[in-house]
């Protein structure tokens, strides 16, 4: 009966909190009607979070026509920790330190890092006593108690209850980096699949949609797919695995074993890669490309139109099997280059189309880390939702 009793109370903590979260502010009686819970179980479980530290008491609402006293209102005090993420690329590593709404406090992008499994623990470490340091100047100039809760790790393939399971492009599936990199600091740190942390980010930052699909175009091409607002994974972790569906048959080789991935001609990598070879520049990268098609160049407007042909393709198939509200593109080509997206819709035919938005993502190229973070606040709150209010998601966009 304990047992009960304290499972009863946990799960009341977490629908006050995601509450909280989700509403921005709100008094302690418009919880108790929101969710339908006494009012004096909210007042105890308040009290508990007023002395974590997790919320705050902000005043009473302005221009509040309230016969007697006012409402106190309460706030998620975003500053009650941070959190770290880290995205591990094929050939770069982006990371960056957040308070618990996930704004961003520091931010740190390097190219031309080759990761593999001999490096990674070092380029990790260096990171993440970077923003130990930084964290410690930060609050302490604030006057605030500040406490590193999580890490957070963008993986470029496939993994599974915190285990790396398949990477194509680097060998980090040979190590468990998970478990190893909690026992170094101490403190929670999980690996997640890109694509689903770029989904999980727009879930939580622009939470409009409860089924959407948020497509990541980087090395690869990943799906991450949320369903009625939860994340779907698939057996072991490996759905949303768009970019090893077969496109050409008897086509190209792929590393996961198949010929004609998606990926080997859509990713930002296959497209990099076709360029090259049909002009002999090897110097050229995304920016020189989507400059050159802009200046019209015959060789850049052939690459780019491919990769809108095949990505028309893909996002059919993904609106066939899922079902979404909306899908967010994720890639540094169609940022550069945001009118794609009205061409991809344009080569829309399909009467399962029609009724699907598709949006270059808001979050934009940190969107991993914003999802990274999403996934270490979860953790380290116990929540099993993290919805953010509209006015912490304007805060994040500006």
């Amino acid at each position: 009966m304990v047992i009960d009793r304290y499972s009863i109370r946990k799960q009341n903590e977490i629908i006050v909190l995601e509450h909280i979260i989700k509403y921005g502010e709100i008094s302690r009686a418009e919880l108790a009607q929101q969710i339908n819970m006494n009012k004096a179980t909210i007042s105890e479980i308040t009290k508990k979070f007023l002395e974590e530290n997790l919320i705050e008491e902000i005043g009473t609402p302005e221009n509040e026509n309230v016969v007697g006293r006012k409402p106190i209102l309460l706030k998620f005090n975003q500053y009650a920790g941070v959190t770290i993420s880290i995205d591990l690329g094929y050939d770069y590593v982006a990371s960056a330190l957040h308070y618990l709404n996930g704004e961003i406090v520091e931010l740190s992008k390097e190219k031309d890092i080759y990761i593999n499994s001999g490096n990674v623990y070092y380029v990790v470490d260096k990171l993440v006593n970077k923003y130990q340091d930084f964290a410690k100047k930060l609050f302490k100039n604030k006057g605030i108690n500040y406490s590193i809760v999580g890490l957070a790790i963008a993986i470029h393939g496939i993994t599974y209850e915190n285990k790396i399971i398949f990477t194509p492009y680097y060998d980090l599936d040979k190590i468990d980096l998970g478990h190893e990199l909690t026992k170094r600091y101490n403190i929670p740190c999980y690996v997640e699949n890109e694509a689903n942390l770029t989904a999980l980010a727009e879930q939580a930052f622009y939470n409009k949609y409860s089924k959407l699909v948020s497509l990541s175009i980087h090395s690869g091409v990943g799906a991450g797919i949320i369903l009625d607002g939860e994340l779907y994974t698939g057996k072991e972790g490996r759905a949303g695995e768009i970019g090893h569906e077969i496109l050409i048959p008897d086509g190209k080789v792929c590393p996961c074993g198949n010929h004609g991935c998606m990926e080997q001609y859509v990713s930002e990598r296959a497209i990099i890669y076709r360029y090259k070879s049909m002009t002999g520049d090897v110097s050229v990268g995304t920016d020189e490309i989507c400059q050159a098609y802009n200046d019209e160049d015959i060789v850049a407007k052939d690459c780019i139109n491919y990769m809108v042909k095949y990505l028309a393709i893909t996002l059919n198939n993904l609106i066939v099997n899922f079902a979404p509200e909306v899908i967010f593109l994720n890639s540094p080509i169609i940022r550069l280059l945001p009118e794609l997206v009205g061409r991809i819709e344009e080569a829309f035919n399909s009467s399962f189309t029609k009724d699907v938005s598709v949006k270059n993502s808001e979050i934009g190229a940190e969107a991993t880390l914003y999802g990274a973070a999403a996934v270490g606040i979860k953790g380290f709150l116990g929540v099993g939702s993290l919805l953010f209010s509209d006015k912490e998601n304007k805060d994040i966009y500006d």
